[in-house]
């Protein structure tokens, strides 16, 4: 019944903290979903300002491709009547040709792929044969019988917004060639700049580490990043993992989304398809991809803050509750303590003596070894006291009580069963020469002289043994029979 209540009593502390703690918990669970809720709304809105900021370049573009292609294509129908007149390509005047073909720089391609004539001195000679995968799309381009065009795009080294038309001449000898800086001839594009857009929400919002543009091939997808403002404004040498997400983005034509981790922070990047051709119309670096970059550290940040609180919280609300838990729980250890333990020397009493030889003798059963039982007794005490006082009495008892537990093995126990008496148990025993040899070393350390305030008090000890199995099973048996060896020893001292 006493063990049942002060179960009871530890069960419904228990109870009183896990509820507590359950309220504060939710509370925090709140708030972290308000705080998760506040990210992704944010993210939503980066999302959506910047797809529509390329969305509206897209637009501008795609006006402006509409009047390109038509006048790309009426100037190669004249290069093309040109060169059926006079074939003799070495021979054309291009200059004259540019300031007809207002804002458009002319190339003149052969059949191994080499610009043998241009108006843009910089790049005569180019040889396309060495230009990768653009190579196979300039020969077909060249053996075909129509006009093609490039998308606007970005020119990878001047920065440039460029397009590009191809038309090949009917003896496949030759592919004319024209090019335009789009700004040069819409001035207004350069007001059109998703980069400072870009540069806006990753300033405006911390937890937008980057957003970047990729530029990826139709052909054989390979993958550039956009620059704005530092050579090769297509820059090829990008890590595997972005290389690879804006791939599969194109190929799936979806959003991509990954998680990543650098120098110990964890990261979330997303790509959206903005500009993907789904005509197959063989234009080079015809599909883009937007990659926003998120630091989920942010967010992690703000959530520990509230984990920070929640726990302060938690400590604010439950000090006292664990306080009072506190006294009461040391209250009832002082007085448990007190109920089994001798007030003056601080040894076990009869009662848990008799409790903690219990657990000796299942031990000493499992591991058939051998329990000594010591009934000591400090021989004419009372001469102690009646020369010395009581006060020194009781610093004797202490002292005894010390080399006890001092020159006993951790796992025996002893007590104090009352005035000079007291009792151990050995454990782990094999014999009875054991327990003896043991008992006399201890006879010996109890029996050195008390020195208490400069007083030398010389000691005398009687003492009892019984061996548990060999001379009874139950303790009141085996101190009745050490009580009386001890009886025995004192009447030979006294003889």
């Amino acid at each position: 019944m006493e063990k049942s209540l002060e179960k009871l009593k530890y069960i419904i502390i228990i109870l009183l903290a896990i509820a507590i703690i359950i309220i504060f918990f939710n509370q925090y669970i709140n708030i972290k979903s308000l705080i998760k809720a506040k990210y992704e709304s944010r993210q939503k809105l980066v999302e959506k300002n910047i797809l529509q900021t390329v969305q509206y370049i897209n637009d501008a573009y795609q006006i402006a491709e509409q009047d390109l292609n038509q006048e790309m294509k009426k100037y190669s129908k004249i290069m093309l009547a040109k060169y059926k007149l006079e074939p003799e390509v070495k021979n054309w005047n291009l200059e004259k040709m540019k300031n007809e073909f207002k804002y458009y720089d002319i190339y003149i391609i052969n059949r191994d792929l080499k610009i043998i004539k241009t108006t843009k001195k910089s790049d005569l000679g180019l040889d396309f044969s060495e230009f990768g995968s653009f190579t196979k799309v300039i020969r077909q381009r060249l053996e075909s019988n129509f006009f093609a065009v490039d998308r606007i795009g970005l020119a990878t080294q001047t920065g440039e917004v460029k397009k590009y038309s191809y038309q090949p001449t009917p003896d496949n000898q030759y592919l004319l060639e024209l090019s335009i800086s789009v700004e040069d001839k819409y001035s207004s594009f350069n007001q059109l700049n998703m980069f400072k857009d870009a540069s806006y929400l990753t300033n405006q919002y911390p937890i937008v580490e980057e957003i970047s543009f990729y530029s990826v091939e139709t052909n054989n997808y390979g993958v550039a990043k956009v620059q704005d403002s530092k050579k090769p404004y297509l820059d090829v040498d990008i890590p595997k993992l972005q290389k690879d997400l804006a791939r599969q983005t194109v190929l799936k034509k979806k959003e991509q989304v990954t998680t990543f981790s650098k120098n110990k922070s964890n990261y979330t990047l997303k790509f959206f398809p903005v500009l993907i051709d789904s005509k197959g119309n063989n234009q080079s670096w015809n599909a883009y991809v937007v990659g926003i970059t998120y630091n989920d550290q942010v967010m992690k940040r703000e959530l520990r803050e509230q984990q920070y609180l929640f726990a302060i919280n938690i400590l604010l609300m439950l000090i006292f509750f664990i306080a009072f838990i506190l006294v009461i729980i040391y209250l009832l250890n002082k007085f448990e303590y007190q109920a089994n333990h001798d007030k003056l020397t601080g040894l076990a009493n009869r009662k848990l003596f008799f409790s903690n030889f219990e657990r000796l003798k299942e031990e000493a059963d499992k591991s058939e070894t051998k329990l000594g039982i010591l009934f000591i007794d400090i021989d004419k005490f009372k001469m102690i006291n009646d020369n010395y006082g009581h006060n020194i009495g009781d610093q004797v008892l202490k002292k005894i009580a010390k080399r006890l537990e001092n020159n006993l093995k951790e796992n025996d126990i002893t007590a104090r069963i009352g005035g000079d008496e007291f009792l151990a148990a050995l454990a782990n025993l094999n014999s009875e020469t054991e327990i003896i040899q043991i008992t006399k070393r201890l006879i010996a350390e109890l029996e050195n002289p008390i020195v208490i305030r400069e007083i030398e008090i010389p000691m005398s000890i009687s003492l009892g043994i019984s061996i548990y199995p060999d001379d009874a099973q139950g303790l009141e048996s085996l101190i009745k029979k050490a009580d009386s060896k001890m009886y025995e020893a004192k009447a030979n001292i006294e003889d």
